[in-house]
């Protein structure tokens, strides 16, 4: 079996990588229009790895008979992985509560449970990255996961495990942590690299997007652009990104460097998805996930945001 590293750069080189890298950006910024509120809840670094950390421990608790998750069992995992303080890991639990992302288990009510919403989020996230992967080899990996729902007991703490201790996660580049530290960071970048024409070659030291303001860039979000300025000016001093000519009124560039973190970020994450879909998918129970959450009762493959 190849190592991480090794995968990760086979797929650098893939002659459809950057179809597939571009397939992963739109496919993240579908989910954000199909789901906003979603989507800005796991909008930073942090949010999202705190939210695999909680999935991973509550369907491992599934497997082991016991559905649910507490309060101070989230937060002890937060802090356990470096991923947060006591009162911030405490003060995500109770907003995915307050905005309905998780709910209270019917038999214990001390102990929450994801949401259909989240179950329905979780699920795209992963059909997005295998649907990139399919893209490479051919494969069938969506098809596996929208058939038989039980894939996703096993993917989802396998995976969270390697992104939690991956230092290229954990510790991306400056130009990405940028973006990937503030709110909605990663559906500007998103929308920054999808604005570059496919067309233009990897080496292109500067690649013009079709984006020249910031208020194009956030209205699409409903993003202040005060906001949506702040982060632009952050890169920007990086080198990461800059305008080609007077500021607001000609194309927006993305450095080579960006560019080439971003695609190094996105193969990372499929490198890791890649490897915990073949051992999940290996002898899966058949089944809807959705009929283990006795609370939701819910198969975590419906096709609506709101199950």
């Amino acid at each position: 079996m190849q190592t991480l590293e090794a995968e990760i750069e086979r797929l650098l080189v893939h002659p459809r990588f950057d179809r597939a890298v571009r397939r992963l950006a739109e496919g993240f910024l579908e989910v954000q229009v199909a789901a906003p509120r979603l989507a800005s809840q796991f909008a930073t670094q942090q949010r999202w790895l705190m939210s695999h950390a909680a999935l991973s421990y509550y369907f491992r608790g599934l497997e082991a008979g016991r559905p649910g998750l507490s309060r101070r069992e989230f937060v002890d995992e937060a802090i356990a992985h470096g991923l947060a303080s006591r009162n911030t890991a405490a003060a995500f639990f109770a907003e995915a509560l307050q905005y309905g992302l998780t709910q209270p288990t019917k038999t214990h009510p001390n102990l929450v449970e994801p949401a259909p919403a989240t179950l329905w989020a979780l699920v795209e996230w992963y059909a997005i990255h295998l649907g990139a992967l399919d893209l490479l080899d051919d494969g069938r990996r969506v098809q596996r996961l929208r058939e038989d729902d039980a894939v996703l007991v096993g993917l989802e703490p396998a995976t969270a495990d390697a992104l939690l201790s991956c230092a290229a996660i954990r510790r991306p580049p400056s130009g990405y942590a940028v973006f990937a530290s503030v709110d909605d960071g990663g559906s500007l970048m998103d929308r920054l690299v999808i604005g570059v024409d496919s067309a233009m070659p990897r080496d292109q030291e500067r690649a013009l997007t079709d984006l020249t303001s910031v208020s194009a860039l956030a209205r699409p979000f409903n993003l202040s652009r005060t906001h949506a300025g702040r982060t632009l000016a952050a890169a920007m001093a990086t080198g990461s990104i800059g305008w080609s000519g007077a500021r607001g009124r000609s194309p927006i560039w993305l450095s080579r460097e960006f560019r080439d973190d971003y695609a190094r970020f996105q193969a990372v994450k499929l490198a890791i998805v890649a490897a915990a879909f073949e051992g999940a998918a290996r002898f899966p129970e058949p089944g809807c996930v959705g009929a283990a959450f006795g609370a939701t009762g819910t198969c975590v493959a419906a096709d609506s945001p709101a199950c």
